[in-house]
């Protein structure tokens, strides 16, 4: 008989970009208790990782997306990182963004989703389940 909490092999893998510190973590400790989690701080660096990560042969599954980055906006990010591959984007933001550009972003297909915070913990962890 097998247990029910046995270990799952191959865990999804889950990136947030935040720039946020108390966020990045928070975020970290909820999606980790269930996908293996890479912790970025910026638009450059979510970009690097991710490319490093395709290189490697180990690709991200999700990405949580802030939209207001200390070095770029994460539309820019979603964009390009869009354009090498066909990753799901779940886009966060305190800003309140124009319906347009929610639209353009989401036919566009650079994101799934927009999330606008304050986001409750259970709302972090239903959308990373539906986009996974």
């Amino acid at each position: 008989m097998q247990s029910s909490n046995s270990v799952v092999r191959n865990r999804k893998v889950v990136m947030i970009c935040e720039d946020e510190q108390e966020l990045l973590d928070l975020y970290s400790r909820v999606l980790g208790l269930k996908y293996d989690v890479i912790k970025v701080c910026s638009g450059a660096e979510c970009i690097h990782e991710y490319l490093e990560k395709k290189a490697k042969g180990s690709p991200v599954d999700l990405l949580f997306l802030d939209y207001k980055l200390g070095d770029m906006l994460g539309d820019d990010v979603a964009k390009k990182i869009k354009k090498m591959n066909g990753i799901k984007i779940i886009l966060i933001s305190a800003y309140n963004l124009d319906e347009p550009t929610k639209n353009e972003l989401i036919e566009n297909k650079y994101i799934e989703k927009y999330l606008q915070k304050p986001i409750r913990m259970k709302q972090i962890i239903q959308v990373a389940a539906e986009a996974i």
